[in-house]
């Protein structure tokens, strides 16, 4: 009796296979665990791609000298008026252009732990022609500015 039972639940789980609702949810988990599978991979390659990685670790470089840096040290004794006076005057031309030797070297190599990002084994920049080059808008503040990046990099 227990082998006739045995046969019954066999035929049952068989027959569930066939059924078009396992079949629509198989089919939809597997295009799901694609999807993601796709979506990861092309994140990873654009994410952490070298040229990615230097782009983004330049901008914040440059960001944090200009913000933290350069308009506190260079603006910090002048009144508001004389500020605006002096940025405008830089508003079209723009701020001598910051190189990259310059950033990592600054406040006594404060960054200079990043020198490794941009000598990599396959993207290499050359730290006398990468600069950023900081246009201040109006109204003056330390975050009211465009930057004009200019990145000499060579893929290996």
């Amino acid at each position: 009796m227990s082998q006739k039972k045995l046969k019954t639940n066999m035929k049952a789980v068989i027959k569930n296979r066939n059924d078009p609702v396992f079949a629509r949810k198989f089919v939809t988990w597997g295009v799901m665990i694609s999807s993601v599978m796709v979506f990861v991979s092309v994140f990873v390659a654009v994410y952490f791609n070298p040229e990615a990685v230097v782009k983004r670790t330049f901008e914040k470089l440059a960001t944090d000298y200009y913000e933290n840096y350069y308009y506190e040290k260079f603006f910090e004794s002048m009144t508001d008026e004389a500020k605006a006076e002096k940025l405008e005057t830089y508003t079209k031309v723009g701020l001598q252009p910051v190189l990259l030797r310059q950033l990592l070297l600054y406040q006594n190599g404060k960054n200079s732990k990043y020198k490794s990002v941009f000598e990599s084994e396959s993207y290499i920049c050359d730290k006398n022609s990468t600069s950023a080059k900081f246009f201040p808008i109006p109204p003056y503040g330390p975050k009211d500015y465009t930057v004009e990046y200019n990145y000499s990099c060579v893929s290996e």
